[in-house]
């Protein structure tokens, strides 16, 4: 509803409960023409509300699509106009019209919505885009817990996904027995740099989903396989990374069913900002179940992904046990495929436990709250050097004159001392109010970060 059709009704509505005895009043005390008042209470339509059966999306469908806009701006992602009709025709599809909006369709989706807009998208420098810093991360913490709050969400639905490399067999230098003549010794890896990448998913309260396995191929083979097969699930692409169409995959057969809910209530999942994980399809998906995406700032990792600061790292020193025992096995045969699942399974039980779990959400509040505080410290840094600038600028203030009895020559200790506490008093009221005021600045700054309750909620 714009500003005029809000006023509109406002005067309608004072008319209705005796604020104005006449419609002269109401139209002159809003600004709005007289006629409008009087046609609208006869049951004319506003302009928007009578072209409505015109409309390719009704009202509540637009709703939908405004937010959605809204949330992909705040998430440092806003949709360009293609991206946007393609949302657009998805809606329609969903209701049976596979016909798409038309040439004119953007121009009046934003006139009957004021609150988006078409603006420049300008691509920022690399430095500052990829930089994981204090004001990044204070961004991101606030974006999480307002986000939290507004939607209802619980600890447990909070998700964390994230997914690493494996080289197949690769190991790391390790301490061997050889001949004491010798500084260094080499053993045989057993490995043949075949590559597979591994999608993991955590909560905030400790609890693991299936992996999802990716082997690099143009699809599965039966020979790849051990005897006992985990029940993850399994795919190939060309690069041994996850896709588009892996994405989407992953949240159909692994996330949606694997964290399904009994009451209709949002759920969280925090990942990077990877191709697949913003690929139109991977966003619907997420939208239409109810599953709010949060993305990290861009290299954040390190300071705010669970799963890198402590599932990960747990999980690559027992898989490298593992595969280091296969290599003393049979030093011909490399591990293929099917050892490498597993290698992996015996890793995975062993490491991704509810404790490693929880600690790499504690450590991930950790670090993200030491690093906006640094924020914090900076900005009462800044606040503190310019307020010397400023006292430095000051006109002197004039000291309080010591007065004596004219008929001495010096005043006596006593009067000057009763001076001096004076003025230090004087000096300190000063001091008083410069240091309320300072604080009250850096206080204005950071008073949208709730760090606190977000790491309530995440120290489970």
């Amino acid at each position: 509803m714009g500003d005029r059709e809000a006023a509109i009704q406002a005067a309608i509505s004072d008319i209705d409960a005796g604020v104005f005895l006449s419609q002269r009043a109401a139209a002159k005390a809003y600004n709005i023409p007289q006629s409008t008042i009087s046609t609208r209470i006869r049951g004319r339509q506003s302009n928007q509300a009578s072209h409505v059966y015109q409309q390719r999306l009704t009202p509540e469908q637009e709703d939908f699509l405004v937010q959605w806009i809204l949330e992909e701006d705040a998430r440092a992602f806003p949709p360009s106009h293609a991206r946007a009709r393609e949302m657009a025709n998805r809606i329609l599809r969903m209701n049976g019209d596979h016909r798409p909006v038309g040439k004119h369709w953007m121009a009046a989706f934003l006139k009957r919505n004021p609150r988006v807009a078409s603006v420049v998208g300008r691509k920022i420098e690399a430095a500052r885009a990829e930089g994981a810093t204090p004001v990044q991360i204070s961004a991101f913490l606030e974006l999480f817990e307002r986000t939290r709050t507004r939607l209802g969400i619980r600890a447990e639905d909070i998700w964390n996904m994230d997914e690493t490399g494996k080289a197949l067999g690769v190991c790391a230098n390790t301490r061997v027995l050889a001949s004491s003549q010798k500084k260094k010794a080499y053993h045989q890896s057993p490995e043949n740099r075949e590559w597979a990448s591994v999608i993991e998913c955590v909560s905030a309260t400790g609890k693991k989903l299936r992996c999802s396995v990716i082997f690099k191929g143009k699809s599965l083979q039966s020979t790849w396989f051990p005897a006992i097969i985990p029940e993850w699930l399994y795919t190939a692409s060309e690069n041994g990374w996850t896709s588009n169409a892996i994405g989407v995959e992953w949240l159909e057969r692994v996330f949606l069913p694997e964290t399904a809910l009994l009451e209709d209530r949002w759920r969280m999942l925090i990942l990077d900002g990877h191709g697949s994980h913003i690929s139109l399809d991977f966003l619907w998906t997420c939208k239409k179940n109810k599953v709010y995406l949060l993305f990290l700032p861009a290299h954040a990792s390190h300071i705010l992904q669970p799963l890198d600061l402590s599932v990960f790292s747990v999980v690559k020193r027992f898989y490298r046990q593992q595969i280091q025992a296969l290599s003393y096995l049979d030093d011909a045969a490399p591990v293929k495929k099917e050892r490498f699942i597993t290698a992996y399974y015996h890793a995975r039980e062993r490491a991704i436990t509810k404790r490693v779990i929880r600690e790499g959400w504690a450590t991930a509040v950790g670090k993200a709250l030491a690093t906006a505080n640094i924020r914090a410290a900076q900005l009462e840094t800044e606040n503190r050097r310019l307020y010397s600038q400023l006292e430095a600028l000051k006109p002197q203030q004039p000291r309080k004159k010591v007065r004596v009895d004219p008929n001495q020559r010096f005043a006596d200790v006593d009067t000057i001392m009763v001076a001096v506490q004076a003025s230090q008093l004087l000096q300190a009221q000063r001091d008083v109010n410069a240091e309320e005021k300072a604080a009250e600045r850096t206080a204005a700054e950071t008073a949208a970060q709730t760090l606190q309750s977000m790491c309530t909620e995440w120290q489970l």
